[in-house]
């Protein structure tokens, strides 16, 4: 069933009643036990997921347990031990090189489609006919060197999640994938935001704005937004606490490591280099696209932009506000000196053209010359 309930709550929760049940619990009987024992879950009549989250998809997030199926079928949450937590030997092995490819095309097409869809929850059986009416050709399972389609799918276990069982099976994005997604969406929020951070009370609003639709956290696969905050991966966003007027709140920013003072050297120093290539450049710019092999050319080296204590060109970019500034022309990013740089630059062109006259002095009409 969809479910509302806080993971913190259900997962202290999931472990006393396996502490009460000897290690293991059937899945089907989960929820009369849990109302049992505690609060009864709110579970929702409606299982269009636009009002909850399956229950079983929320267990797959509660660190130290594992969702098993027996010999019978039947599906049975038990302790997360070495023995059911044993690697399959087709996961060391993975796909035949020639099917490798397909195989991460056919990932990326099924995260597509299930985003797509209110709580990224589809019937098994819909499964065949949806492709094909999203991307407008068949699913054939043996182009990826299967039979059954849900065999298929279970070789996937790092993106998909077959729940339920029957008629009611049902197809979702696993929670890992759902945790890389949610972090890639919240990236893109924040660097629309001009500080590059925003409170976490107007989520729902950025939200909006970025992707031009209503949030709906249960299409993460969690209940509250801060179910999902805790899961991001250390190093990729910042939180701190704030209090704004009478009411306390969070602010979410973009993370980012202090450089060491050896990094912070030789960013002035790429600074330097930036405007030694741009100012060979037309209009004092360069495409985004072509800074790279444009610096190797002109520096005989490649740019490295871990040796300045980044992870991507942009962030490099964004270190040295004084001397360059990105800019959308169309479809392109430009790379563009700053103002003051290129008053300073064109100055130096006009003292140079001016030393080398014979006169020692041009006029305006003939600078442009």
């Amino acid at each position: 069933p969809d479910v509302k309930v806080e993971m913190d709550v259900l997962s202290l929760n999931i472990r006393k009643i396996l502490i009460s049940h000897g290690g293991s619990v059937p899945l089907a009987s989960l929820v009369h036990c849990y109302n049992a024992d505690f609060d009864p879950l709110d579970v929702e009549v409606a299982d269009d997921g636009k009002h909850g989250v399956p229950l079983e998809h929320l267990l797959q997030a509660v660190k130290g347990i594992v969702v098993n199926t027996g010999a019978t079928g039947i599906k049975k949450i038990e302790e997360a031990t070495p023995e059911n937590l044993g690697v399959k030997q087709s996961d060391l092995v993975g796909p035949p090189p020639a099917l490798a490819g397909q195989l991460i095309t056919f990932t990326r097409e099924i995260v597509d489609m299930l985003k797509t869809i209110p709580g990224c929850k589809l019937a098994f059986y819909k499964f065949i006919p949806r492709y094909h009416h999203h991307f407008g050709k068949q699913c054939r399972v043996a182009d990826y060197g299967y039979t059954k389609l849900k065999d298929l799918l279970e070789s996937l276990p790092h993106v998909i999640q077959i729940i339920g069982e029957g008629a009611k099976t049902f197809i979702t994005l696993a929670h890992k994938a759902q945790v890389r997604r949610f972090t890639n969406d919240l990236l893109k929020m924040l660097k629309n935001q001009p500080e590059k951070q925003f409170l976490l009370s107007s989520f729902s609003l950025v939200f909006e704005k970025t992707f031009f639709k209503p949030l709906s956290i249960y299409d993460y696969g969690v209940c509250h937004l801060t179910d999902i905050l805790t899961d991001i991966p250390e190093n990729t966003i910042f939180t701190e606490d704030v209090n704004e007027a009478t009411k306390s709140d969070t602010m979410i920013s973009v993370f980012r490591r202090d450089q060491t003072q050896e990094e912070v050297m030789r960013t002035r120093g790429f600074a330097k280099e930036v405007v030694e290539l741009l100012r060979h450049s037309p209009d004092l710019s360069i495409c985004f696209n072509k800074f790279i092999p444009a610096y190797h050319q002109h520096f005989g080296r490649q740019c490295r932009v871990g040796s300045y204590g980044m992870t991507k060109l942009i962030e490099l970019f964004e270190a040295i506000p004084d001397t360059v500034e990105i800019r959308e022309d169309g479809e392109e990013r430009m790379v563009q000196l700053t103002k003051d740089k290129m008053i300073w630059v064109v100055g130096e062109q006009v003292e140079c053209v001016v030393k080398t006259s014979r006169a020692r002095c041009v006029a305006l009409v003939e600078l442009e010359e």
